[in-house]
């Protein structure tokens, strides 16, 4: 239980550390379309700020997110803005999952209409993993412009982290 919480905030850590750099960029180089997963540098951050929020909504049985990304961001402001919405909600699920709750086994219906099920524990690495993924799809776009990513390890961020309290 206490691994996944300091996963997730491993990964919001490093999260807000790309939105700072990818904010330091001209906003053309966030939303040029580079043939990526999802096209753009903002458009990978906002999906994975999508995926993470959709999971915990349907942990939580709430709404899936919906967003026009060209419509809904469009600065670096907005980005954040959604950021730290996301952050909260799942911040909020965290704190009241009980060790035992891992084990739960958690049942939805995909758009295909399969079912499926897993336990939460699972959900919830998955989510982490998704995350992972797309921050290593944004490092590589950001050496591809030259940019210095803001790469930071497990043990690099335990060893700030550390240093901050």
């Amino acid at each position: 239980m206490v691994k996944i919480r300091a996963l997730f905030e491993y990964n919001w850590y490093c999260r807000g550390k790309f939105l700072d750099a990818m904010a330091k960029l001209p906003w053309e180089k966030l939303v040029e379309n580079r043939e990526a997963s999802f096209n753009s540098m903002r458009n990978i951050f906002i999906h994975s700020l999508e995926a993470e929020q959709l999971w915990f909504r349907r942990l939580s049985l709430g709404e899936r997110p919906k967003h026009d990304y060209d419509q809904d961001f469009k600065d670096i402001e907005a980005m954040e803005r959604y950021m730290v919405e996301v952050e909260s909600e799942s911040r909020d699920y965290l704190k009241k999952l009980e060790p035992s709750d891992l084990d739960k086994v958690f049942t939805w219906l995909s758009k295909d209409g399969a079912t499926n099920s897993f336990h939460i524990e699972d959900v919830l690495m998955h989510v982490v993993e998704e995350e992972i993924h797309h921050r290593g799809e944004l490092l590589c776009l950001m050496w591809q412009i030259d940019a210095t990513p803001p790469y930071t390890s497990y043990t690099g961020y335990l060893a700030e982290t550390k240093k901050e309290k």
